[in-house]
């Protein structure tokens, strides 16, 4: 704008010249303004200062000056300049320059005094037309470094985001992991039991044999009926060992099918029974449908139930009456799993906190307060749900899964 003031000195009237000084300060304090972190205020005296140039070359100059090629270039600033939520400046802007450009196109009011030759208003005619392009040249180079730098962002959040799911899953994993070891350890004394006493019944049945195999003559009969008991101990030990390794084992990224629902609770109950037979707590299972199948990780399931049978555990300890029981319902499309305890019961107001992630009523070091979050979470990853039924006393426990319908999968 500035190189055009000699011409303006020369070609146009005294009062142009005047404004060409006027816009030129409007500009320094375009600069000053921002500067001093007046954004807003600053944008705005940019956009006037382009209007106020190019309505002065076409009231004084007349349409024949260029002024319409400026105005359509300054007006795609107030889009450089604005974000789309900042709606008020950015009408603002284009409604005045689109009023300029209505005034150059149309000539009202028409130009004040007579306008200058034909080769003074290509002159300003060149000059509009190169100031118009390299505006818009301009804005469309903010356009492309703004969708840049907002795609740029866009990558680093999406692999923000994803680290952030990967390091979750990982957390949720450990979590998992802790909880299902705090379980093993809470069964280590029933386990042990559960495996040395059989163990106990096979060495004393060896000895038998031994004993036999000393006399001249051998009952085969007796031999038979020592043999059949060691291979029934043996079964025993063979299937608490199973159940320990199949709940021991990682199972997340095992896939959902159909599963047969009363293996998995037997087996469950199997790692159980002398914890609760120790404090003379009755643990009793409803008889399950046979052939009865859920869409289900095999692993995982068990570890909800032994998460409920160990809240169920704790809550009747120290109870008059002390009873667990589990029982089966199907229903149409799903099979609802409850464990309900003879309990005092989830007071109410705790009861809406009750399946927050570390949120315990119970002594410091007998729980981590994961155990219902995390079932819940592997409910919900199953398509299911656990709730606790406010409404029924005793306590008891719902875990809904889906029910599965296909041939009866093969045992190993």
């Amino acid at each position: 704008m500035a190189v055009t003031v000699p011409i303006d000195i020369s070609v146009a009237r005294a009062w142009m010249v005047v404004v060409d000084f006027v816009a030129i300060a409007l500009f320094v304090g375009v600069i000053a303004a921002n500067r001093g972190g007046h954004v807003m205020a600053s944008r705005l005296t940019l956009i006037v200062a382009g209007n106020l140039l190019a309505y002065t070359n076409a009231l004084g100059l007349g349409s024949d000056s260029g002024a319409s090629l400026l105005l359509l270039g300054i007006l795609t600033v107030p889009f450089a300049l604005f974000d789309l939520h900042e709606r008020g400046p950015l009408v603002l802007g284009v409604v005045l320059t689109l009023l300029g450009l209505a005034s150059s196109l149309f000539g009202v009011p028409p130009p004040i005094g007579p306008t200058p030759e034909a080769g003074s208003l290509l002159v300003y005619k060149t000059y509009s037309l190169i100031l118009a392009v390299t505006i818009i040249l301009f804005t469309l180079f903010e356009f492309s470094s703004e969708n840049a730098r907002v795609e740029r962002a866009l990558r680093l959040d999406i692999a923000a985001r994803e680290r952030a799911e990967r390091e979750l899953a990982e957390s949720r994993q450990s979590a998992i992991n802790a909880a299902k070891m705090a379980a093993l350890g809470e069964m280590s004394a029933s386990v042990a039991h559960e495996v040395n006493n059989p163990l106990a019944a096979i060495l004393l049945r060896a000895h038998r044999l031994d004993m036999l195999a000393r006399t001249d003559t051998v009952d085969a009969a007796a031999v038979r009926k020592t043999a059949l008991d060691i291979d029934r101990t043996v079964d025993r030990i063979r299937r608490i060992v199973d159940a320990l390794r199949a709940f021991a084992r990682q199972g997340d990224e095992d896939p959902l099918r159909p599963e047969l629902l009363a293996p998995i609770i037997q087996d469950t109950v199997e790692l159980s029974a002398h914890r609760f037979h120790l404090q003379a707590i009755e643990l009793k299972v409803d008889p399950i449908p046979e052939g009865l199948l859920v869409d289900a990780r095999a692993t995982q399931i068990a570890q909800v139930l032994l998460n409920l049978l160990s809240n169920a555990y704790d809550a009747v300890e120290n109870q008059t009456e002390k009873w667990v029981r589990i029982t089966v319902e199907p229903r149409d499309g799903e099979v609802q799993i409850s464990v309900i305890d003879s309990g005092p019961g989830v007071p109410p107001e705790i009861a809406a906190r009750i399946m927050e992630p570390f949120y315990t009523t119970k002594e410091i070091g007998r729980g981590t307060g994961l155990g219902l979050s995390l079932s819940k979470g592997i409910a919900e990853a199953h398509g299911g749900r656990l709730e606790l039924d406010p409404k029924v006393r005793p306590t008891r426990f719902t875990l809904t899964l889906k029910r599965a319908a296909g041939p009866i999968p093969k045992t190993a």
